[in-house]
């Protein structure tokens, strides 16, 4: 089964695909925040010298530990820290070199967001709403004694019914935002600790 962010994003949109699987008349739209600076493998300051890094992900709701998520998104974690360059391997299962801790937990911002919802569902989409969830990234990158720790945040805007998206921003599916959103968390916090020199 798949991780479906609009599930689990907030209550808000709970209450709103109740109403849609009601009226089908509701369509959900999401958008990636622009204020964290986009980052690649370019931007970030290599080791002379790379060493192995056993990689431990952890995602949670609200600083509760959410299992199903961790498993569909530590995949993509894994993935970066690998393309980044900064590693000569990259594994969950690294005897030796660093251990590279990232846990990204995702937090409501948007006040209020439940009867948002509620009145989107009410108006079956005719006033619509928007609803912001929050992350934050914490990584810790620990070798020879020495740990680093870096943390970046990002937002994730979701219309549902008859309201215009963030100006300026593409609306894009549910998956392909999410995506963005945990791979933009682990490349900042990735650039963080290489400018910290947490690699060498």
């Amino acid at each position: 089964m798949t991780f479906n962010p609009i599930r689990r994003a907030s209550r808000a949109l709970a209450v709103v695909l109740a109403c849609l699987a009601m009226t089908g008349c509701l369509s959900a739209k999401m958008y990636v925040d622009p204020a964290l600076p986009k980052v690649a493998k370019g931007d970030l300051v290599q080791a002379a010298q790379p060493q192995p890094v056993q990689v431990l992900f952890e995602f949670r709701t609200k600083g509760n530990a959410n299992s199903r998520a961790t498993e569909q998104i530590k995949p993509r974690v894994v993935a970066v820290a690998a393309e980044s360059g900064l590693f000569s391997n990259v594994s969950s299962n690294v005897n030796g070199g660093g251990v590279l801790k990232v846990v990204i937990d995702n937090v409501p911002i948007t006040d209020n967001a439940m009867a948002k919802g509620f009145g989107t569902g009410l108006t079956f989409g005719l006033v619509g709403s928007m609803v912001t969830d929050g992350y934050v990234c914490t990584a810790t990158y620990s070798r020879n004694g020495v740990t680093t720790e870096a943390t970046a945040k990002h937002a994730l805007h979701t219309t549902i019914g008859n309201h215009a998206g963030p100006p300026g921003l593409a609306a894009l599916d549910p998956q392909t935002a999410v995506n963005q959103v945990m791979d933009q968390l682990t490349w900042n916090v990735l650039k963080q600790l290489s400018d910290k020199k947490a690699f060498d």
